[in-house]
């Protein structure tokens, strides 16, 4: 019983504080509607109260500015209902400013502090600045009124000290709780906009990656392509290599269209930022088939290509997050092997991971260059032949590594190759 009448209650505030709040608005636009809402239902109460209280005591004039106010309140959060905004904030600002003047001014009874709280608030919550600085102008002229040249009580006798005192309680109240309510907003906001910050430079980083793994795949098919033709160019070939050479084109070809199909479908999963989509894959056909993508370059090479996988081995990743990874470990392995070189892919299942080994007989690195790798400090190296890079693709494989739950790792000695070790989750 109790918990469906705080239920109650709660949906009664709720619904009383969003009069007239519109899904649409922005945040800091909905707060200071709720705001308005909250301020007017407290001093409709209050000023019900205070017009009770001043009618028995035959002030019969501060009673009628009370019931005035009343009229006043309802008659902002009607137009904050039917969002008239700016209007329910200016018949706000206007009227209040004349009633706590004339109450000010001729019952003493506190209302250069109900003058300060519309004065902060007005100067916070209306965005024109000409209207803004003309009502706080005007504001600041009464408030300075009241203090200083308070009248005579022409229209009734003068409130008594206590109830001059609480008025100052209530008006002391109301700009401690506006101000620390704009606060709250401003605080609010500015979290919401590191979070959008945050958001947007994380997406920009995917970006990023995104168009690295643009260049790095669609630069060895390019790169083949314009040594095939360069060939056709000068007239190197033989009928034979002819026949043989355009077949090759045409495989070319085809995986750059099968690269740019990955691609676009990366861009589609890209738009909300890069994220793993783990499927269950077979890791044997995947290394074959980019083995195919590099034919070319390992032909011209003439490298020995020995993959030692198990037909059912099979992994639980993200299929082109791991072929991005092999694929680049692939090309580094070739690049960096010398003519007549040997390229070993194996793999041994450690647990509930896989170790894929890519391993290498060629130029190797130091310990310093081991140190830069997978850190933004790498430098690209041409290969064994002259093959160029960019530098990007061992962060990928780092990067895309950690979102698989898995880990990479390398050793390496200068001038007797590298082996790189990924470990990725195996399927259960």
């Amino acid at each position: 019983m109790a918990n469906t009448l705080s239920v109650y209650v709660k949906n009664i505030l709720y619904r009383l504080s969003n009069v007239g709040v519109d899904p649409e608005m922005s945040y800091v636009e909905s707060q200071y509607t709720k705001l308005i809402n909250i301020l007017n239902w407290i001093g409709m109460c209050c000023m019900l109260s205070y017009a009770i209280v001043n009618f028995g005591n035959e002030r019969y004039f501060l009673s009628f500015l009370n019931l005035l106010n009343v009229c006043d309140a309802t008659t902002v959060l009607i137009l904050n209902k039917y969002r008239k905004y700016l209007s329910a904030r200016l018949v706000m600002v206007i009227s209040r400013l004349i009633i706590y003047t004339v109450a000010g001014l001729y019952f003493h009874n506190g209302g250069e502090y109900f003058l300060v709280a519309l004065l902060i608030t007005t100067s916070l919550m209306i965005d024109n600045k000409w209207i803004r600085f003309s009502l706080c102008f005007l504001i600041f002229i009464a408030c300075v009124a009241v203090i200083l040249f308070p009248q005579p009580p022409l229209l009734g006798s003068p409130v008594p000290p206590e109830q001059a005192y609480a008025n100052m309680i209530v008006g002391i109240l109301l700009i401690v709780g506006v101000v620390s309510f704009f606060k709250s907003i401003q605080s609010t906001y500015q979290q919401e906009i590191e979070k959008q910050r945050q958001a947007l430079f994380s997406l920009n980083k995917d970006k990023e990656k995104m168009f690295s793994i643009l260049a790095h795949d669609i630069r060895s098919p390019m790169v083949t392509l314009e040594n095939l033709l360069q060939m056709f160019h000068e007239d190197l070939l033989t009928h034979n290599e002819r026949i043989e050479t355009i077949g090759l084109l045409k495989d070319q070809v085809s995986q750059l269209g099968s690269v740019m199909d990955n691609l676009l479908r990366w861009s589609v999963r890209g738009m909300q930022g890069i994220q793993s989509i783990k499927v269950t894959f077979l890791l044997r056909p995947l290394v074959l088939e980019l083995f195919h993508f590099f034919d070319f370059l390992v032909r011209q090479k003439q490298l020995t290509v020995d993959i030692n996988i198990p037909e059912s081995m099979s992994l639980f990743a993200d299929y082109d997050q791991t072929a991005v990874i092999l694929r680049n470990l692939l090309s580094n392995a070739i690049k960096f092997s010398e003519v007549c070189g040997r390229v070993k892919v194996f793999a041994d299942v450690k647990g509930n991971m896989i170790d894929i080994f890519i391993k290498d007989e060629g130029m190797g690195m130091d310990d310093r260059r081991i140190n830069m790798l997978f850190t933004s400090s790498q430098l690209s190296t041409k290969g064994t032949i002259g093959e160029r890079g960019f530098g990007l693709g061992l962060i990928l494989c780092a990067e895309f590594t950690r979102l698989n739950e898995g880990t990479i790792r390398v050793e390496s000695k200068l001038n007797k190759g590298s082996v790189f070790a990924v470990s990725l989750p195996k399927n259960s």
